[in-house]
């Protein structure tokens, strides 16, 4: 995939779900959206890249818990 369509991808995923986010209008969406999208982009890393090192992939996965947390 290239840059170009990569950033698509990701622009489209969050668009998409801030287009559903009405759902959860009693929750505070600035920060359900903030949480959100952070999460789609550490699963596009993970997913998308080729971590050739374990300690990055362990990073990432790391991350990923971490703004579960927040």
């Amino acid at each position: 995939m290239t840059a170009k369509e990569k950033a698509k991808n990701i622009y489209n995923q969050m668009l998409e779900w801030v287009d559903n986010a009405h759902v959860y209008k009693e929750r505070n969406i600035i920060s359900t959206t903030a949480k959100q999208s952070a999460l789609i982009c550490v699963d596009t890393i993970l997913k998308g890249s080729r971590l050739f090192y374990i300690e990055d992939y362990s990073y990432w996965q790391e991350v990923k818990q971490e703004i579960n947390k927040l």
